[in-house]
Order: C-alpha cells, then sequence, then structure tokens
C-alpha cells in the first residue's frame, strides 16, 4: 500500500522542479501565478502555487490504507495505525444462518448452520415451516399406509393384484408369437374383490431392439427431464416444477414401433418427491411421412438448432399406458398423462435436436396430467419429457431366439397403487430338418446298356418347419472302387442340414454298384388284358412303328414317346383314349421320378398327346405306365443328356 504513495510525492516533486523551471524562464510573468501551500508533502498541497501562503496542513489525508480493514480509506495517502478488523467481519455463507451478506471480511469461525437448520419437505412429520437450511437427513417419514401418529391410513392390501399366472410360455415358430394381448385377463383389488380395468400393450423382440440412457436436457435455465408446469406455484404440491432423473432413464425402442421411457425422476429443490415413470410412445413413423400426412403437422426445434427433422422418429403418446406414479413424499400419488396437443398436429419427436431446447441427440413431448397428489384431485394441461439420450446400444436379435413381452397393467386410483406383469413367451424351435421321404440310405445301382450307371439325383432337405432358411452341406467321397468305370463301386454321401435354432440334421447315402445289369422292377411291366374281353378295344401296334419303345412280348402297345432318347422332353401320344387314366414315370429303382398326370373320362375315343419334361431327370431309362381301369400300359422312355 505504500507503492502507491512514494509515486505521488516523486511526482509531487518533479513537478514541482519543473514549475521552479518555468517561473525562471518567465520571471514577467511570475507575479500572475497562484498562491498557496508549496509543500509537496503537505494534504493541501497545489502544485500550481509557486508562493506559499501559510496554508499547509498536514492531518487530514492520514487514514486506514489497508484496502482489507474494516475502515480502509481509499483517499488516505499517508498511514496511520488506525486500522481495525472487526467492526466488518462476519459470516460470509450463503448456507450458514447468520450469513451477513454486509460483511466484508470473512469470519467464518461464526457461521451458524443449526439456528435455522432442519427438515423443509413439506411431506415430512418434522416439517419445519421455518427452516432456511434444509437438512433432508433429519426428515423423518412415517410408514406406508400409515400418518405420523401411527395411525393407519390409505388402503390396506389395495394393490391391483391379477388372477392370472404369467409363467414363461414357449412356442415353437417365431410365426406363432402372440401378436396382442389375452382379453382374459382380470385384476381385482384384494381388499374389496372390486375388478379394475386392465390396460396392456406388447413389445415385439423379433428383431434388433435400442436402448438408450436419457438425461435431463439442461436449457437456458431451470429444466427437468419432466416438467409439471404448475404444480409448485399454483397448486402447492412440489418445490419445483422440474423433476430431474435420480438416475438415468431408459428409452427402449421395439420392433414392433412400441417406445418405453422407464425410470424414476425427483424433484429438482425437494429430492423426496420422485415419481416412477412410465411412458408408452406408439404409432410410430418417420419425420418425412408424417409431416407428409397433413399439412398441420409440426415440429418443435431449438433456435439455431438446424435439425434434420426427416430423420426423426415420431410417436403419439398412448393416454391409457403413461403414467407418473409416486414414489417417497409421494407414495399413494399418481398422474395419468395425455397426448398434447389433443389436434396431434405435434408429437413426441426423437433424434438429433428432437428434445426441442437444444441441438443434441433427444427426446421430447408434451403433455396433460390428472390425477391425485397427497389426496388432492390435479390436473393440469402442461407438461413434458425433454431429455437427451445416450448413444443408441443395438441388441440384436438372432433368429431362433424370438420372443413377445405382453404388459398388463391396473391402476387402483382410489390408493394410487399400480401393478404390472409381463407374460414372456419364446420362440423355442427343437425340430432338426428332416430329409425328404423319397430319400433311402441305400441304393443299388445297375448297369443298363442305354443309360450306363445313372447314379441318382443329390437328396434335399424337407423346408425348415419354421419355414426359415437351412443351411445344408454335401460331402461325397468313394468308399472303394472307381465309378468311371464298369466294375463295382461304392460312394458315401453324407449330408447335413442346420436351422437358425441350431438344430442340427446328418443323412448318410450310400451308392453301391456290384457289377450286375438292371433288371425291370417288379410290378410295373404288367401283362395286357385280353384284348377280347376289353371294352376298350385295344390292340398291339405294329412293332415296326415303335422300335424306339423296345417292344417286349405281352407289353400292350397302344401309345408312343417321341423322341426316344431324349436330352430334355418328350411328347407322350395316346392313342384310343376314352377312359379315365393315370400316367405315372418311375426310375429303375421304382420310384415315382415325375408328378401323376390324371386324364379324364371322355364321351368318345381320342388321340392325346402329353408333354414329358425330362429336364429335371438325371440321365438314365425310365418307365412310363399307364394305367385305366381295363388296361395298364408301360413304356420304357430313356434320358440321356
Amino acid at each position: 500500500m505504500n507503492r502507491p504513495s512514494t509515486l505521488k510525492l516523486i511526482g509531487r516533486s518533479l513537478f514541482m522542479i519543473i514549475a521552479i523551471l518555468a517561473v525562471s524562464a518567465c520571471g514577467a510573468f511570475a507575479s500572475e501565478l497562484q498562491e498557496g501551500c508549496t509543500n509537496p508533502f503537505a494534504c493541501n498541497y497545489n502544485p500550481e502555487s509557486i508562493e506559499d501562503d501559510g496554508s499547509c496542513e498536514y492531518l487530514s489525508c492520514i487514514g486506514c490504507m489497508n484496502e482489507f480493514a474494516c475502515n480502509f480509506d481509499p483517499l488516505a495517502i499517508y498511514p496511520d495505525l488506525s486500522c481495525e478488523y472487526f467492526t466488518c467481519a462476519g459470516c460470509t455463507s450463503p448456507l450458514a444462518c447468520n450469513y451477513d451478506d454486509s460483511a466484508t471480511v470473512p469470519d467464518d469461525t461464526s457461521c451458524d448452520f443449526e439456528s435455522c437448520a432442519g427438515c423443509t419437505d413439506f411431506t415430512a412429520c418434522n416439517f419445519d415451516s421455518e427452516a432456511t437450511l434444509s437438512t433432508p437427513i433429519t426428515c423423518e417419514y412415517p410408514e406406508p399406509d400409515y400418518d405420523c401418529e401411527g395411525n393407519s391410513i390409505g388402503c390396506i392390501n389395495c394393490a391391483p393384484v391379477f388372477l392370472s399366472s404369467f409363467t414363461p410360455d414357449t412356442v415353437a415358430c417365431a410365426s406363432e408369437l402372440p401378436t396382442g394381448p389375452d382379453d382374459e385377463i382380470i385384476a381385482i383389488v384384494p381388499a374389496t374383490g372390486d375388478t379394475l380395468e386392465v390396460q396392456s400393450f406388447l413389445a415385439s423382440i423379433t428383431g434388433d431392439y435400442t436402448l438408450n440412457l436419457g438425461t435431463t436436457a439442461l436449457g437456458a435455465g431451470p429444466d427437468g427431464a419432466i416438467r409439471l408446469f404448475g404444480l409448485s406455484q399454483q397448486l402447492g404440491l412440489a418445490n419445483s416444477d422440474y423433476f430431474i432423473e435420480s438416475f438415468p432413464l431408459m428409452v427402449s425402442r421395439y420392433a414392433n414401433g412400441i417406445a418405453v421411457v422407464t425410470g424414476q425422476v425427483a424433484d429438482a429443490a425437494n429430492a423426496s418427491l420422485k415419481w416412477n415413470v412410465h411412458l408408452v410412445l406408439e404409432d410410430v413413423a418417420s419425420g418425412t411421412d408424417w409431416i407428409e400426412a397433413n399439412e398441420n403437422h409440426d415440429f418443435v426445434t431449438a433456435y439455431e438448432c438446424e435439425a434434420d427433422t426427416a430423420n426423426w422418429t415420431t410417436y403419439r403418446m398412448n393416454n391409457e399406458q403413461s403414467y407418473l406414479l409416486g414414489a417417497g413424499g409421494y407414495e399413494g400419488s399418481y398422474l395419468q398423462l395425455s397426448h398434447m396437443p389433443f389436434s396431434e398436429s405435434k408429437r413426441f419427436q426423437c433424434g438429433v435436436g428432437g428434445n426441442g431446447v437444444n441441438c443434441e441427440y433427444g427426446l421430447g413431448g408434451w403433455f396433460s396430467w390428472e390425477g391425485a397428489i397427497l389426496g388432492q384431485t390435479v390436473m393440469g394441461m402442461s407438461g413434458d419429457l425433454v431429455i437427451d439420450m445416450g448413444e443408441d446400444v443395438t441388441l440384436n436379435v438372432p433368429c431362433g431366439s424370438e420372443y413377445v413381452m405382453q404388459f398388463y397393467n391396473a391402476l387402483n386410483a382410489d390408493s394410487g397403487d399400480f401393478t404390472e406383469e409381463i407374460q414372456y413367451t419364446y420362440a423355442v424351435d427343437t425340430t432338426a430338418p428332416v430329409m425328404e421321404a423319397s430319400c433311402e440310405n441305400l441304393v443299388s445301382l445297375c448297369f443298363d446298356s442305354a443309360a450306363g450307371i445313372a447314379l441318382p439325383e443329390v437328396c434335399s432337405f424337407n423346408a425348415d418347419n419354421c419355414g426359415g432358411e437351412l443351411t445344408t452341406n454335401l460331402n461325397e467321397i468313394i468308399l472303394s472302387g472307381d465309378p468311371s468305370t464298369n466294375a463295382p463301386f461304392e460312394i458315401e454321401r453324407t449330408y447335413t442340414a442346420s436351422d437358425c435354432s441350431g438344430n442340427v440334421a446328418t443323412f448318410v447315402q450310400n451308392l453301391v454298384f456290384d457289377g450286375t445289369e438292371c433288371e425291370e422292377p417288379d410290378g410295373l411291366i404288367t401283362t395286357a388284358f385280353d384284348s377280347a374281353s376289353s371294352d376298350a378295344g385295344q390292340t398291339t401296334p405294329n412293332s415296326q412303328t415303335n422300335q424306339a419303345n423296345d417292344t417286349f412280348s405281352g407289353w400292350t402297345r397302344s401309345s408312343t414317346i417321341a423322341p426316344n432318347p431324349t436330352e430334355s422332353s418328350s411328347v407322350l401320344t395316346v392313342r384310343d383314349a376314352k377312359e379315365a387314366m393315370t400316367i405315372r414315370i418311375f426310375n429303375l429303382a421304382g420310384r415315382q421320378s415325375l408328378p401323376t398326370i390324371a386324364l379324364q373320362e371322355t364321351e368318345s375315343r381320342q388321340l392325346i398327346s402329353l408333354q414329358l419334361d425330362g429336364q429335371s431327370l438325371p440321365s438314365g431309362c425310365y418307365l412310363v405306365r399307364l394305367e385305366s381301369s381295363s388296361t395298364i400300359e408301360t413304356i420304357r422312355w430313356i434320358v440321356s443328356k
């Protein structure tokens, strides 16, 4: 504090020297200069005076020059010993009972934190209306369903109870999972037996779903994750209209377009006043689809936020499923929420800038509320959800792990009790793929002069029992011999198939050729009916016109196949057709290779031509069997590719 005074003195001395020099230089003008105190050390020193008039004084500029002293004199030039530090000392802690906003010298040892401390929660038994310092730890609350004097209040056994068992259920396939609620679910009040209305919604976990943590989207000024405007000032039922999450809220978005917000929020000014959050959003639509649906639709965006509303996701609040349920000091209270505005020109909006108060990734929407708080019937037209959301956490639902959650809830408005139960139904597929019935484990091969050794076509598994894709594999190894020659050999085919649930099936097939020639299968070659007794009047055709059909003694030959052999397809010509007839094609192992063809009875004999598609058949010799009530005819058909 002495340094400024020293500089002042030096300055005055320099000014005096300059003044004296000026007087010497200007001699003739000296008589015009002012008289006054010319002593630089005097309190009333006048630097413009050159003639001392005896007025100098040295007491008025002496004082306390310590700026931290209570009597600090900012005009003092010379310090004295008058500084004192007690008259302006006081408690400068704003939280103290004796906080002194005029104190300039902190005296924290004098702060009183006890005399004004007390429980400021008006729902507590020891609420202190005069307390200015809140000490929540001292608050005392009654037991549930009792008042502060221990008297029974409220409703005993009034929490809704469902008359159903919600043990997990299973179905075989995801397509069999429930798509709606069970209308037979009943809830009652145990104390009275009264039936309550049951509300329900379904969350489908049949595809990927997304989880996000939600926190208060603080904007300019007070804010809350949940805001109930008018609750504190108009109704006096809260210390603040703003409720901040007690822990992060959870936003769950499911494959069927349902979003659920759960968690807990507490009064920003009274942490004991809590709401359990249960919001259900539905009718999902992209920002683009929703805004184009009606010219009156609009978004809410924060000032200067360049929100990409086209990529927002929008929802409508489910008015029957959305509640704030009292906890802590609000035990027994509830609010049922309804979408606002009633015109639905605004929606709950999710996306970057979606909370409407900042440009962050968030969720926001507006609702009205009504219910009962601390025994008082309440309602309000303005409340909202305004939260920032953390990064998307996408949970994959693999094929075979699908399930649904059917939520059932009931509210007892008389007591504020709310009960929710969840029915889980899981898709549990335990059925392994099955090989088609026509495939055999052991297939005996033979040599045919026309077709050689024809290996059977590769087998295939039946479709998955749940309609899903099958992953298949075929491993073929030669156990013995050489299939490229006509010598005996054995081939092993191992087929495997698995479905998306992890069910695996294995089928082993052995193809054995022992060197023998093919014989006609029993039952396919039938002796012709006696033409004399046949109503159809069948006659054996001229063998010269059917050389390609390899005429055998005893076969009825009234039909032909051409071309025969063929690389792809042939035409079957049936002569004198009148009776109803079935036509089937067999391979040499006696197994039907193409679908049955049925011919209807006609009024007169006709010549009918039919296309036989051999493109799907492997090379080999086949038998075409024509059978009516009066005759059976078998023709050899060779497919050679």
